[in-house]
């Protein structure tokens, strides 16, 4: 079984609530929102490809998994 949270998710003026596995990588989460969202987002340029969060603060980059940035039920996430 997959634990899951819901982020809300804040681009262009808009909040969005987002279903996510707590399992997938930062990297895994900007491609997804990326390509569902038409983001944008230079995925081959490191400088542009994060993504920020509130509750708790992280800058959303990289391998680590989202479960040990510690966003949870409820975190806020934005593009840049």
């Amino acid at each position: 079984m997959t634990d899951k949270i819901i982020i809300m998710f804040h681009c262009g003026g808009k909040s969005i609530d987002v279903e996510i596995p707590s399992s997938i990588t930062a990297n895994e989460l900007i491609h997804g929102l990326n390509v569902g969202f038409n983001l944008g987002i230079d995925e081959s340029n490191e400088s542009e490809c994060f993504l920020r969060s509130e509750n708790p603060l992280a800058l959303i980059k990289g391998n680590i998994e989202i479960s040990e940035l510690g966003l949870r039920n409820g975190s806020s996430v934005y593009l840049r």
